[in-house]
């Protein structure tokens, strides 16, 4: 979050205060973000948590408002919603989110917004068809790098009313918001936005149930009082013989939908043994037992903790032939995969790839501090109860190594309305 100075009359102390608050906010967004955070990740997170704690103006999806207040939301970024070379880290994203939502709350959403690229944040000039078709093309991409069949009992043809959005064996309800809606300001949002709300979490929810009855009502009365057009004709209950869930997952700005669903689940996928990331990988050498403040970073203890095996990548022969891509674990220790293979779950990709050493020679200029993030956050003073999720911040460690630390973004974006949908209804 970038904050604008006054003219004049601002004492160093106040410009330290507010460096300092920046700084702890975006150490909190930290805390709940799953995978990198760019630096307008910050601005976004910010806007969607004042939005849905809002008392002024409640915003409908009360169990997004609960998760709001209970802790239950994870953050994820894409950096570029037009350049589908940065979508990889997407299902990276979803598949780790998945691995550990029912520890969290059993009111969770993951929220993962995707930026401009170069444009600026919030000053987005695609209109609501052209983020629709996106957004089916993005469910689509997902579908592609699943790596796990169709769940069995989860109908792969979208017009039978038991259908619902999956992803490693999990059935998913999952809305969009983009900037370019304006009537239907449930559905808007100062970026483009999905909401991956898992099926788990509307147990007990049914529309028969007194509770789910009573969220219901709230939400059709909210709609009501947010948007200027009425869109819960188009807003069912899951399972019903008139309901198809598709029709809720992108609403048009005139609360329409397309005539017929995009989505096609296919039976085609990669072997799940490729999909798990049980592929060998370069382990570059700040992981190779380096010692940092007599603490070792090779799968030993780190400050008396155990990083697990299974956390990171085994390694390759020296002689192994690229090209390669830098990767980024929850704990923001920093590794070298073979391009083009799935990453092991709870790695993330970064922009970096090339050479092993190139690869290397970037790791040893962005690696500044080795010991993991939520070990930095406690010797500092500042951990957070989300700490599992975080990426990309050195949290004012002490600099063990040359070069810059960290994951450089762009601007925040604009404010306004943030972008969670209304649940199925």
């Amino acid at each position: 979050m970038r904050d604008t100075p006054k003219a004049s009359g601002r004492s160093t102390a106040g410009q330290t205060g507010q460096t300092s608050a920046t700084d702890a906010l975006r150490e909190e967004i930290l805390d709940l973000a799953i995978g990198p955070m760019p630096g307008w990740g910050t601005g976004c997170a910010r806007d969607i948590m004042a939005t849905l704690k809002s008392d002024s103006e409640p915003f409908p999806c009360v169990f997004a408002v609960a998760a709001a207040h209970r802790g239950g939301l994870r953050f994820g970024f894409v950096e570029d919603l037009r350049d589908e070379r940065t979508w990889s880290v997407l299902p990276d994203i979803l598949a780790t989110y998945l691995s550990v939502y029912q520890s969290i709350s059993r009111d969770t959403s993951l929220v993962v917004f995707f930026g401009p690229g170069e444009g600026a944040a919030g000053q987005d000039n695609d209109d609501v068809l052209s983020y629709e078709q996106r957004f089916w093309s993005i469910l689509s991409y997902l579908h592609d790098r699943d790596g796990e069949p169709w769940p069995s009992d989860i109908p792969t043809d979208t017009d039978d009313p038991g259908w619902e959005f999956s992803f490693r064996g999990t059935p998913i309800f999952v809305v969009c918001n983009t900037p370019a809606h304006r009537r239907l300001r449930s559905r808007s949002g100062p970026v483009f936005t999905i909401t991956f709300q898992p099926r788990w979490v509307f147990t007990g929810l049914e529309p028969t149930s007194p509770r789910g009855a009573a969220a219901r009502k709230v939400i059709r009365e909210r709609l009501a009082r947010t948007d200027e057009v009425d869109s819960t004709p188009l807003l069912g209950s899951y399972g019903d013989p008139a309901n198809r869930e598709w029709k809720q997952y992108y609403l048009r700005d005139d609360a329409s939908v397309a005539d017929s669903c995009p989505f096609h689940a296919g039976a085609g996928r990669r072997s799940a043994d490729t999909a798990a990331g049980k592929a060998t990988v370069e382990t570059p050498r700040a992981m190779a037992g380096a010692s940092v403040a007599g603490a070792s970073v090779a799968g030993e203890s780190v400050a008396g903790e155990s990083v697990a095996e299974s956390a990171r990548p085994a390694p390759t022969e020296p002689g192994a032939t690229g090209p390669f891509k830098v990767v980024v674990n929850q704990e923001q220790q920093y590794s070298v995969w073979p391009h083009g293979r799935p990453n092991a779950l709870g790695w993330f990709d970064t922009s970096v790839t090339g050479s092993r050493q190139h690869c290397l020679d970037n790791i040893e200029l962005t690696w500044a501090d080795m010991r993991p993030r939520s070990l930095r956050r406690r010797m500092s003073g500042h951990a957070g109860a989300g700490s599992s999720g975080g990426a990309s911040s050195s949290g004012g460690a002490p600099r063990v190594r040359s070069g810059r630390y960290g994951v450089v973004g762009g601007p925040d974006p604009a404010a306004g309305r943030g972008p969670v949908a209304t649940s199925s209804v």
